[in-house]
């Protein structure tokens, strides 16, 4: 490991028993945790000049307690030099503390990672676009020439009317889809198998007018339609990233500033309204693990917070 983490010092961990390691911490993760953890270790062995996440955490991890904390340190500090989010870094340090944790547990060391997290506020604004933005977004889609209009359509109508994340839209195969049930088999966040999800009518229908076009064909439910692909004749799978551009690109179209998880608050706010705040029905919609987390949407709904500022000072 080069000076970006000061040269740690070498023990006797040799490749092998690291290569274990790895097999063992990817065996313990969901596929959604464990695509964001390595993308998270390869930025650190980036930092570190490493060759390989399997070199960067061979190193740490011979480093000793003293100075594999000490780097992870230096890490953080580097990270919020960087002005990262708040969240990326902690979820970056949570994939560091994670692999050594499992090290720990394995009996490669008897330490572990004590550098701490930052604090954030959770579900900052849970708002989203609203109601009224999603229909603009879905009026602004539909003017689109196919395949792009009915793929972006089926995708955003995902994204609101079932409040999917954009992961478990990317993964979507034409085999999860039961047209005839109205159902989704949707892997989930920290799920290790589909589940079955019903789908709103509006929400069916358009997925059936992209199946006219994409066809019967199996493999991915939503792929490329751009130009280079279609000459191509590439029908690879659309990545969450993707979603994410294509998303944010109708948005700034309309002036609005749109994420496909801004879809999804705004899709629970307005479960929220029309339930009159029943929590275990927007829970289930949202399969949300608690419903605590419900009173960041709730009090961004109805604003709680500014109309007590307005009692004391109108």
């Amino acid at each position: 490991m080069t000076t970006a983490v000061s040269k740690l010092e070498f023990t006797a961990l040799d490749a092998e028993a690291v290569g274990r390691l790895m097999a063992d911490f990817r065996a313990a993760r969901s596929p959604h945790t464990l695509r964001a953890y390595e993308a998270d270790l390869a930025a650190f062995a980036t930092h570190a000049g490493a060759s390989t996440v399997g070199d960067a955490v061979r190193e740490l991890l011979s480093a000793g307690p003293g100075a594999a904390n000490s780097a992870v340190l230096r890490y953080k500090d580097r990270l919020l030099t960087d002005e990262l989010a708040p969240a990326t870094i902690n979820r970056r340090l949570a994939a560091l503390r994670s692999v050594v944790r499992v090290a720990r547990l394995v009996g490669l060391i008897t330490w572990s990672i004590e550098i701490p997290g930052l604090r954030t506020t959770p579900y900052r604004d849970t708002r989203g676009p609203g109601r009224a933005g999603f229909q603009r977004l879905v009026q602004l889609a539909a003017d689109q020439a196919e395949p792009k209009r009915s793929r972006d359509l089926a995708i955003l109508w995902l994204l609101y009317g079932r409040a999917l994340r954009r992961e478990e839209i990317a993964s979507l195969d034409l085999e999860h889809l039961d047209m005839v049930g109205a159902r989704v088999r949707v892997m989930g966040k920290h799920r290790r198998e589909r589940e079955w999800l019903t789908v709103p009518p509006a929400t069916i229908r358009s997925l059936a007018e992209w199946l006219a076009v994409r066809g019967d064909s199996q493999g991915p439910l939503f792929h490329r339609v751009d130009r280079a692909a279609a000459m191509a004749g590439d029908r690879g799978r659309l990545t969450a990233k993707s979603i994410e551009r294509l998303v944010s690109d109708l948005g700034k179209r309309l002036g609005l500033r749109v994420r496909p998880h801004g879809l999804r608050h705004a899709a629970i706010t307005e479960v929220l309204d029309v339930t009159r705040g029943d929590f275990r029905t927007t829970q289930r919609f949202g399969r949300l693990q608690s419903a605590n987390v419900l009173r960041f949407y709730d009090d961004n709904r109805e604003d709680l917070g500014g109309e007590a500022s307005r009692l004391i000072a109108p």
